[in-house]
């Protein structure tokens, strides 16, 4: 007797196992996250996006204890979080501080505002402040939900995978580093963690494995074997890797990136000059170098004025060197601004300062708020900024429009005398300063050997490599267009051509320092023009610089500014007692372009272009915004056109057979009818005559059909046994389409839907667990 799919495999209902189903694709979609870690500097968003996805999903695994699972449930959880997230993120308009009202969403659109400008203009690895904190926890939320309608309603674990891999695609492509191994690992077990839900369905549905007369009982269950299958893919995946003679490479960043690798355009704060995505520190910097108008970003008054031009003003540190350029690291020693003592890490026993006091009114920045030197308190920030012991940098909400800051700084002061006595001890939370990749050209070790072989000393290296890049008898030139060259390396052709700006001499400096055994770092800010009469100057996009820091012991962190000054307007007053640049008096470089002022905003900010680095403007986030959203939507296009292949593929089989029963022969037709029939999950049994097959599928349809079943079975018949075969008529291909429309009518929408897109005609079955040869109960 010929019956359905459905009704042949049909299991009592089990209703712990929807629910056990249900909260393994929760962890799977847990782990699945994990490598998002890469994108942060901390990981205490993870939490709570841990609870977002157990609230959207606790719910529905409740109530499959009782009944069978269904997009009914999925809604319910999303609902609550809804709630969830309104009253943790944005209670103060909401009824009750849980139901959100028309005036949440003008809070919450501020904190979209807030991500906007993160996504914009930060740098990967970025803090994570409450507006990230609410978009990862709406959306991986969303993602939890969307792999368990995947996984347990629509019972395709392997394609829940999809999302998962979604969210590994941008893990690698925004940062420039490889995703690291521990986070692989993670997402690597929740998708085969979505693959063993398959593993279980077929065994629920086929029975387990038999072994066949005479052979050996099976030395371990599937439930022993598959973690054993799934440990030794996990290890593969880790080990080979390492095994390869290549040197390490992100492909999906080099492609997200316009494939700026060495030796081509930019790397990820590497050298070079071209544009690339915000998310990039050093692409950002060209960008913003070469604006058309410049844009205030915030104005400093120096209520007391100092003894001495306070510096720069530091906003970001790259720790990071590898073959592909700098990057920045997770910021770490982080203390909440209220209750910290603004140490450094290591301590140091420095006793020359500057102190003064500086009230910042910012304009036009969205960004961590510039810090001068080491404060040692800052007024009006938000509560959940932080100072970070390491970098020495201010944490947390993005500064805004209209806000005031006030800072009281005790900015270093070292004299020559007290560096060149510093020993070359370096601590242990230093060390990482001084990493090289393996890999460095030996054109550039030759020359830093050669600058400071006769030096003794980590402040006289460091101090002979500065006056190589600022002594202008060494021909080096301030430009914002930089020459590319054959050698493979951008580092060697900047070096070769000794034409750039402050990008490329802070990046060269710095690894020079590290391959002299000095620890070093490169920190990206703003430059400024000295105090008018009321202590006052303006910082716009035109001041955003990068230099290097060395340290030294007792000393701390001092910073080295190996850009030209000649020719430069507004360099001067920031020349370090410690690394004077050489200059004559009076004098200018015609070797050097002396960037125009006309363009400048006034106020007194004379800096010119060459004192530039990252500057965090909404402008610099246009690019990078449009970007991300243009890769994103032309994922999901790439995914539906991979959704639409079987389809194709189908579609066009069909053609294929009705084009050959129009040549005479009808077993095209009955082959058609099969398909139709596996893909609406109709039992079709290919042992069985096209009589039989008719006797038993006509009692699934009407009397129309079922002549028309009987019509089409006979001439298969006759074709194939007949001395003379007959030739397919057209009313042939009339019965089958009859017959077809029959049967689809006794199915449901979703599963008409299913046949098209995924028709299991095509043997997706056939693609799960590769298992032994076995005989099915």
């Amino acid at each position: 007797m010929v019956t359905t799919q459905s009704a042949k495999r049909a299991p009592a209902v089990d209703n712990l196992g929807s629910t056990r189903r249900t909260l393994r694709a929760l962890l799977a979609s847990a782990l699945g996250v994990l490598p998002l870690c890469e994108l942060f500097t901390d990981v205490r968003w993870l939490f709570e996006v841990w609870v977002a996805m157990l609230i959207a999903v606790a719910p529905a695994a409740l109530l499959r204890r009782w009944r069978r699972p269904k997009v009914l449930h999925t809604w319910l959880g999303l609902a609550l979080v809804v709630v969830w997230l309104t009253a943790r993120y944005a209670p103060h308009h909401a009824l009750g501080g849980l139901l959100p009202t028309f005036a949440s969403w003008h809070d919450i659109g501020n904190l979209m505002s807030s991500v906007h400008d993160t996504t914009s203009n930060g740098v990967a690895p970025v803090h994570t402040t409450l507006a990230i904190k609410f978009v990862l926890s709406a959306m991986l939320a969303l993602l939890a939900a969307l792999v368990d309608l995947i996984a347990v309603v629509g019972r395709r674990g392997a394609l829940a995978g999809v999302p998962l891999l979604v969210v590994y695609t941008v893990s690698g492509a925004v940062p420039r580093h490889p995703v690291s191994w521990l986070w692989f690992l993670g997402a690597a077990a929740g998708f085969l963690l979505l693959l063993s839900i398959d593993a279980d369905d077929e065994v629920r549905g086929w029975g387990r494995i038999i072994p066949r007369a005479g052979e050996s009982r099976p030395t371990a269950p599937i439930g022993v074997s598959g973690p054993r299958i799934a440990a030794i893919a996990l290890g593969v995946a880790v080990v080979l890797p390492l095994l390869a003679p290549d040197k390490p490479a992100n492909l999906i960043a080099d492609a997200l990136h316009n494939n700026n690798g060495p030796g081509g355009g930019v790397s990820a704060g590497g050298f070079g000059a071209s544009g690339g995505i915000a998310l990039n520190p050093f692409d950002a910097l060209k960008g913003d170098l070469q604006l058309r108008k410049p844009v205030k970003l915030f104005t400093i008054t120096l209520a007391d004025k100092p003894t001495a031009a306070p510096f720069y003003l530091r906003a970001n540190v790259l720790m990071n060197y590898t073959d592909r350029g700098w990057s920045a690291m997770r910021h770490l020693g982080n203390e909440n601004v209220g209750t910290t003592f603004f140490g450094t890490t290591p301590p140091t026993s420095a006793t020359n300062s500057v102190t003064f006091t500086a009230r910042m009114h910012v304009l036009g920045l969205s960004d961590n708020p510039p810090v001068f030197g080491r404060p040692t308190s800052v007024d009006g920030l938000d509560g959940d900024a932080e100072w970070s012991r390491n970098d020495q940098l201010l944490l947390g909400p993005k500064v805004h429009n209209g806000q005031n800051i006030t800072q009281q700084i005790s900015q270093p002061a070292p004299t020559a005398a007290e560096l060149a006595a510093a020993s070359a001890e370096v601590p242990t939370d230093v060390a990482a300063a001084l990493e090289v990749p393996p890999a460095m050209p030996a054109k550039v070790t030759a020359l830093v050997h050669q600058i400071t072989a006769a030096k003794v000393g980590p402040y006289a290296k460091a101090r002979a490599l500065s006056d190589y890049f600022t002594d202008r008898a060494n021909g080096f030139n301030y430009s914002l267009s930089t020459k590319s060259g054959d050698s493979g390396s951008d580092l060697v052709d900047f070096l070769t051509n000794k034409a750039g700006f402050c990008q490329q001499y802070a990046a060269a400096m710095g690894i020079m320092l590290r391959i002299a055994g000095v620890p070093a770092r490169v920190v990206l800010g703003y430059t400024h023009a000295a105090p008018d009469n009321n202590g006052a100057f303006t910082v716009s996009t035109n001041d955003a610089h990068a230099w290097v820091e060395a340290y030294f012991s007792g000393q701390g962190w001092i910073p080295f500014d190996p850009t030209p000054l000649a020719g430069i307007n507004g360099g001067a007053q920031a020349n370090l007692p410690w690394a004077p640049h050489p200059r004559v008096s009076g004098e200018t470089d015609p070797g050097v372009p002396t960037i125009s002022t006309s363009s400048r905003p006034s106020g007194g900010s004379t800096a010119s272009t060459a004192n530039a680095a990252a500057p965090t403007t909404r402008r610099s986030g246009v690019t990078g915004i449009v970007t991300l959203i243009g890769w994103v939507l032309g994922s999901l296009v790439v995914l539906g056109l991979i959704t639409l292949v079987p389809a194709t593929t189908r579609w066009r089989r069909r053609r294929a057979r009705l084009r050959a029963a129009g040549l005479g022969d009808p077993d095209p037709l009955w082959a058609e009818l099969s398909d139709t029939a596996v893909d609406l999950g109709y039992v079709w049994s290919a042992a069985r005559s096209p009589r039989q097959v008719s006797g038993w599928l006509g009692r699934q349809v009407d009397s129309p059909a079922a002549q028309s079943l009987s019509s089409l079975a006979t001439a298969v018949e006759l074709a194939r046994y007949a001395p003379e075969r007959p030739n397919a008529s057209a009313s042939l291909v009339a019965d089958l389409r009859t017959v077809e429309a029959r049967l689809r009518s006794e199915r449901s929408r979703s599963v008409r839907i299913g046949a098209r897109l995924l028709p299991a005609s095509l043997g997706w079955r056939r693609l799960r667990f590769a298992v032994p040869r076995r005989r099915r109960r």
